[in-house]
């Protein structure tokens, strides 16, 4: 059973670790927490569904045909609900995307309805490990998840690309005046946070169902992960995800399924306690 958990425990954990990394990384180009990641996942799941079940398309092209709709629906996320606020008050930008996570929800339950809906599993059936029975599905999730993470860390430390993006958010004035076009770099930021939390959505409809407000409790569990591993540590967002999967695997086991929630911010209160700035944080001074 313990096997069990832990495979169980691991895949949603590197959910949690790709929801987190895309909130990182807006977090890290505009310096705002995009409370809106939550419908990113949910709204790519029904986006992978209309191509795998409505346009009858293998689950494979249907999660990169709704990752990539939703990296333009991230595009003009960006452009509705931040950029046109970008010189406002902080509060002003995240009362924006919690509207802007309405519009999501109530704009999935007008076009699928309110009826949960599943997909296609990546992965048919289940596996036998001693007396642990896991679905493949669960390998299959692990399996993209650290493949997606790879490709992020390859495009942001080793292309020209990434090297933009990093540049725009350590300071956007300073890459404005090398010439790096801000506008296309926070833009591009922010369809590779919506596409890579898609793929997210269309990975778990299989096992939780489709709903318009399955994304409130993942972003949630997101936030928590990204605390646990110190604000804008890309790395930090994966660990604590990890973090998250497994206690809410074990903590539901060996607790309480409907305490779930409460276990994960009972832990969460404990590492800030004796390490506040999160797992892979940088300590912050306070000038005299």
């Amino acid at each position: 059973m313990n096997l069990q958990l832990l495979i169980s425990g691991l895949s949603m954990g590197v959910i949690y670790g790709l929801i987190a990394m895309g909130m990182v990384l807006i977090f890290r180009a505009v310096g705002i927490m995009n409370f809106a990641q939550g419908e990113f996942l949910m709204f790519g799941g029904y986006l992978t569904y209309t191509f795998n079940r409505m346009f009858n398309l293998p689950i494979w092209i249907s999660l990169i045909l709704g990752s990539l709709s939703m990296g333009i629906v991230g595009v003009i996320f960006m452009r509705t609900s931040y950029w046109s606020l970008r010189k406002a008050q902080t509060r002003a930008i995240v009362v924006s995307a919690m509207g802007a996570s309405i519009v999501f929800k109530e704009s999935a339950r007008l076009t699928w309805g309110s009826i949960p809906l599943s997909i296609d599993k990546v992965a048919e059936g289940t596996l036998k490990l001693g007396s642990a029975v896991v679905q493949w599905q669960h390998i299959a999730i692990i399996l993209v998840a650290v493949g997606i993470m790879a490709l992020i860390f390859l495009l942001l430390e080793k292309t020209f690309i990434g090297n933009i993006m990093q540049a725009t958010a350590q300071d956007q004035y300073m890459a404005s005046l090398v010439g790096i076009p801000v506008i296309f770099s926070i833009g591009l930021t922010f369809a590779l946070s919506a596409a890579i939390t898609a793929i997210c959505g269309g990975l778990l409809a299989p096992i939780f169902l489709l709903s318009n407000t399955m994304g409130v409790a993942s972003g949630a569990k997101a936030f928590a992960a990204i605390v646990i591993g110190g604000f804008g540590s890309v790395q930090g967002a994966v660990i604590g995800g990890l973090v998250v999967g497994l206690v809410e695997a074990f903590g539901g086991a060996y607790i309480s399924t409907t305490y779930q929630l409460v276990i994960i911010y009972v832990v969460l209160v404990f590492v800030l306690m004796f390490k506040p700035q999160g797992i892979f944080g940088e300590k912050i001074q306070e000038k005299a």
